[in-house]
């Protein structure tokens, strides 16, 4: 989902309180858990687990709120199967564009999803029910504000959330990971199931957010009321702490990046995510859980799959250019290894500005300073005319294919050469925030990019 645009003011008062919100963030974060708001009595006998539920942390608590209502609503289509549970916590603000818009006004990736100065091209028209003069947004549960946890039911009115109302939070920073943590463990508690799959639904950045401001970068589900968001490091530490998960899915922007995936190796052992940035729609859940609703057996391979196969059909029919791709982490430490040698040789091998040129040639992602692994890798080994380099990208690419790729899909001929897997690689200049992260810690990627700008 396109990143949202807050008031210029505002950034500035965030920019400023920035380290203060971050360190209280961090140092709440690391607490043992607790909640202090009691679980409501469900049934939680073993006898009612369910093979699947998938746990979906909708916040809309930003320029995306009207898209929560449009996509519980396609949930509520088909619904979950009888042998599955979807539990959504939503967030919701009354989102109104900024007057002014630090961009540029012609700039389409602008604020306005239905018009102003720059119509975004991905985003489709407002639905009626999303209309706020509309008899349906007057009326029933599709006007709410605040964060509602929701135990989806199958509904055939698609203007109005017909959905079993479970809660309503007082107050819920959704940019603190330890709302995220909370509402999961809830999830589990009182939803339990033999394999857990966990969605973040928001606007997302790889492993960084674009910004205004240098310093506001972090990854995913931004909270225009907080002015939190989610590191790629806190997502990591998040999903440690929840436990037990089978797949974790980014329904948001950028997120399927080797930096964000080996963050979170150790705690799922399957993701789902885009190479590129999402429509404002999202993912179709009417197409994710028809076919979920298909499927012989709710593996967790065959439901990742579902999901990539849904949304790549969906922006087919739309024809919109869009990257979706779900991949197993067991084996991303021998792919790191991979890298790492072909790094050094290159490194070794290779000048610069052969390098650069090859970096510009390979299929770049919107925003991120992110680049298709698979192509670079190519087209940088076969423009250095090194026999080794040569082999060793080959390498690459069938184990990526072979041993990481559950599915990889791609709508529109601008991602052909979507491989499924992206990768930090700026055009101009290395952020040494990168440094904070897993991969640059224990790799050498970060010291092939340094080499590269130095």
């Amino acid at each position: 989902m396109i990143l949202n645009i807050v008031i210029l003011s505002s950034l500035f008062m965030q920019a400023q309180d920035f380290d203060r919100q971050a360190s209280n963030i961090n140092k709440d974060f690391i607490k043992n858990y607790s909640s202090d708001i009691p679980a409501p009595k469900l049934n939680t006998d073993k006898s009612a687990q369910k093979e699947l539920t998938i746990m979906i942390f909708m916040n809309g608590k930003n320029n995306l709120a009207d898209y929560v209502l449009k996509d519980i609503n396609e949930m509520e289509v088909y619904g979950p199967r009888n042998d599955m549970n979807i539990v959504v916590q939503a967030g919701r603000i009354n989102y109104t564009p900024p007057s002014y818009d630090p961009y540029d006004p012609y700039d389409p990736y602008d604020p306005y999803p239905w018009g102003g100065p720059g119509i975004h091209p991905h985003w489709p028209p407002m639905p009626p029910y999303m209309n706020k003069n509309s008899a349906a947004a007057s009326t029933g549960i599709s006007s709410f504000t605040g964060v509602k946890r929701f135990l989806i039911q199958k509904d055939a009115d698609t203007n109005l959330i017909g959905s079993k109302e479970i809660e309503t939070l007082s107050k819920s920073d959704m940019g603190d990971p330890q709302e995220l943590v909370n509402f999961a463990l809830w999830a589990k508690k009182n939803f339990p199931a033999k394999k857990y799959m966990l969605m973040v639904w928001n606007h997302g950045d790889g492993w960084k957010r674009k910004n205004i401001m240098p310093d506001l970068i972090k990854g995913i589900s931004s909270d225009d009321e907080t002015g939190n968001d989610i590191s790629t490091p806190e997502l990591g530490q998040a999903l440690s702490k929840i436990g037990k998960l089978d797949i974790y899915a980014s329904d948001a922007c950028l997120m399927q990046m080797m930096e964000v995936v080996y963050e979170l190796k150790d705690s799922v052992p399957i993701i789902v995510g885009s190479e590129e940035t999402e429509p404002g729609d999202g993912w179709a859940y009417d197409y994710f859980l028809k076919k979920i609703h298909s499927l012989s057996s709710l593996s967790t391979q065959e439901v990742a799959k579902a999901a990539v196969e849904a949304y790549g059909e969906y922006y087919t029919e739309k024809g919109k250019g869009v990257t979706q791709s779900a991949l197993k982490t067991a084996k991303i430490d021998e792919l790191r290894y991979k890298l790492d040698l072909w790094a050094d040789a290159a490194m070794k091998n290779v000048s610069k500005e052969k390098i650069k040129e090859s970096l510009k040639k390979s299929l770049g992602f919107e925003a991120s300073g992110s680049r298709d692994l698979i192509d670079f890798i190519k087209i940088a080994s076969q423009d250095s005319q090194n026999q080794s380099l040569i082999s060793q990208a080959k390498d690459i690419e069938y184990f990526i294919n072979n041993s990481i790729l559950i599915k990889n899909t791609y709508a529109g001929d601008s991602y052909k050469k979507a491989g499924g897997l992206a990768v930090y690689l700026p055009e101009y200049s290395y952020d040494n925030k990168y440094d904070g992260l897993k991969f640059s810690q224990v790799g050498i990627w970060d010291d092939f990019l340094k080499w590269l700008y130095q």
